[in-house]
């Protein structure tokens, strides 16, 4: 059963211009060391930065939760699962809230374009 849905979009060039300015750390708050590194190692950084930054604004939606402050971000971390495909691991207050709400199943659909970048998070119970 569906317990909860989010979505999210993102202009993908906003992304490259913050990401121009100056390189992004895990004590920037948004995104895990681990994301930043996968960032890091591909061409196309931005848009991969795009990916992970709606993803985790979708899992929040979808769990409920307000952000108040931006080391929530860290606490939904986006994967690479075998074959590419994209997972998603939650930590911290997102992991505590989706226990309490049954949350037995996240899927995440990621797509990222020049222009834009979106994602859909469905939890199942």
């Amino acid at each position: 059963m569906i317990v909860g849905l989010g979505i999210d979009f993102i202009d993908s060039g906003r992304v490259e211009r913050e990401l121009a300015r100056c390189p992004w750390t895990p004590q920037d708050g948004i995104f895990t060391a681990s994301e930043i590194d996968f960032c890091n190692s591909k061409r196309k950084s931005a848009l991969l930065y795009a990916s992970c930054f709606v993803a985790k604004e979708a899992t929040l939606k979808a769990l409920g939760l307000e952000v108040t402050n931006l080391s929530l971000f860290r606490d939904v971390e986006l994967l690479r699962g075998p074959e590419g495909k994209a997972v998603l691991r939650l930590h911290g207050q997102a992991r505590s809230v989706s226990q309490k709400q049954g949350v037995r199943r996240l899927s995440v659909a990621v797509t990222t374009t020049a222009r834009l970048s979106g994602a859909v998070v469905v939890l199942e119970s």
